[in-house]
């Protein structure tokens, strides 16, 4: 039976219903500041779009600025869809390289030299499988270093102002979004993350690179679900979310004619991901639901993978990974 349900959960992850939350039910953002990682391409930059084109202060922080000033142009020359009527909002760079945590401390503090609050922030940026034994820049498998552990240290510089953001925001304006994936499904047994050998270094054979993909997406959603439990009484919602199945420069490490196949089967529009980005960013549900929430696409409140539950619920996996890379990030503080 669970087999059954399980199924019917991928099945309906995968091809969804047509979206009920679109640009059309954004608010007026004007005065309301916002960062999305990786917001230069692909959902992060249709998430960045329609920020801009409601009036908000965007912050879009990533490696390469010559990708930011294009997607600038792009953005301002094609508005989101059916928002010509609000006021413009400006958007900005913030140099980043997740792949190296020496990077985050100097970004992170040159952002809270700007601004003077922080209404949402997408963890947004990632890297999928990648060729096999691709390492960050302290020796961190590549999807693990860049999806988890620098985002999680990112958001250890960035929680005090957003903290004091929702002391006067509206109650559940204030979120702190981690984006996971459909991959959280497929993370290594029993409950999503091999703990006793997280970066592989130790293992006789190099294990598939979808298999540390989902890994890092499990870990995307148990520093979402520890972080609720820590913020979600002093007003600050966290969640995580699947986008969905999209095209973007995430498959730029698939083959071609693979690429091409999957993306005719199984992709849809980038659009679509900025749609769940919106929802869990805007919507009333999340912050209605009391902790954590997993959204899925194209904006609805959905279900972990059961693995990753009891994982969570019998056997503490939040609360263990969020204590290991506190250790870890110690001393990029």
């Amino acid at each position: 039976m669970e087999r059954i349900r399980s199924a019917r959960r991928m099945f309906s992850e995968s091809f969804p219903p047509s979206p009920k939350f679109t640009e059309n039910d954004v608010p007026n953002l004007t005065q309301k500041v916002f960062l999305v990682t990786g917001g230069s391409s692909g959902i992060g930059l249709e998430l960045s779009r329609v920020l801009y084109h409601h009036g908000a202060r965007v912050i879009i922080a990533g490696r390469s600025e010559k990708s930011y000033n294009e997607a600038v142009s792009e953005i301002k020359a094609n508005p989101a869809k059916g928002r010509n009527n609000f006021p413009k909002g400006s958007m900005e760079f913030l140099k980043i390289d997740l792949s190296d945590l020496t990077t985050v401390k100097p970004a992170a503090q040159e952002l809270l030299s700007r601004i003077d609050r922080l209404d949402i922030a997408w963890y947004n940026a990632g890297v999928m499988i990648p060729p096999v034994g691709s390492k960050t820049t302290q020796g961190y498998e590549l999807q693990w270093g860049t999806n988890v552990v620098a985002h999680f240290l990112l958001n250890r510089f960035l929680s005090p102002l957003q903290l004091r953001t929702a002391e006067s925001a509206p109650a559940g304006s204030v979120r702190t979004i981690w984006v996971s994936s459909s991959a959280h499904h497929f993370g290594p047994e029993p409950y999503g993350v091999n703990f006793d050998d997280i970066n592989y270094d130790r293992a006789a054979k190099k294990p598939a690179p979808f298999l540390t993909y989902g890994q890092s997406k499990v870990g995307d959603v148990l520093l979402a679900y520890e972080y609720a439990n820590m913020v979600s009484d002093k007003g600050v919602v966290s969640l995580s979310l699947n986008p969905g199945n999209l095209r973007s420069n995430l498959q730029r490490h698939i083959g071609n004619i693979a690429r091409r196949i999957l993306g005719f089967l199984l992709l849809y529009p980038p659009r679509l991901g900025g749609l769940t980005e919106l929802y869990a960013g805007f919507a009333p549900e999340p912050a209605a639901k009391k902790g954590f929430s997993f959204v899925i696409p194209w904006g609805r409140i959905g279900v972990l993978n059961k693995n990753v539950q009891i994982g969570i619920e019998q056997h503490g996996t939040a609360k263990k990974l969020w204590s290991i890379l506190e250790k870890e990030t110690d001393k990029y503080m």
